[in-house]
């Protein structure tokens, strides 16, 4: 279930994803290539649950697939699951354009896709956005609204995007062999 999990505070949350941008800026440094940095879309308190960690490992499964796929060199990877939520970053020797494109697919193709937050980090430090490449912005998973605005309103209540996230998940799990 989504919600079996460790609940995490808002000052956990900020400070991880102040860490991940800690942890993305000395890869970039090490490497000088273009970094994928992985996460997965869980509204509420409860970040990592047994739902998410499959998510997660499809994710990354998903996304080294598709690297292998194009051809492109992965030249380094890690991951960690820390209760705020899992976290994988890969180092790719591709351009960075290209390398947000292949994570937009999944995002946009993958039946769990919609559950990915693949974010794309030129050499220079600078994020690739889904805008930089002519996508709009993420929909809600309840509403055609744009999910961040959906997000910043509290429109929808957490119960019932868990709610969504969960039947997403099980149809998902359902039909793999």
């Amino acid at each position: 279930m989504m919600t079996d999990g460790i609940e995490t505070t808002l000052e956990q949350l900020l400070d991880a994803r102040e860490q991940r941008a800690v942890k993305q800026k000395k890869l970039i440094g090490r490497f000088m290539l273009p970094l994928v940095s992985f996460t997965v879309n869980i509204p509420g308190a409860c970040k990592k649950t047994p739902a998410s960690s499959s998510i997660f490992r499809e994710g990354c499964s998903a996304l080294m697939k598709k690297l292998d796929e194009t051809g492109s060199s992965l030249v380094y990877s890690e991951s960690y699951e820390p209760d705020t939520g899992h976290e994988a970053y890969f180092v790719v020797n591709t351009d960075a354009q290209m390398l947000k494109a292949y994570t937009l697919q999944l995002e946009n193709q993958h039946p769990l896709g919609r559950l990915f937050d693949f974010d794309v980090i030129e050499r220079d430090g600078n994020a690739v956005s889904r805008e930089d490449l002519g996508y709009t912005k993420r929909k809600c998973l309840l509403c055609e609204q744009a999910a961040h605005i959906c997000g910043r309103s509290g429109r929808h209540r957490t119960e019932e995007l868990i709610k969504e996230i969960q039947s997403i998940v099980d149809a998902y799990f359902r039909i793999i062999p």
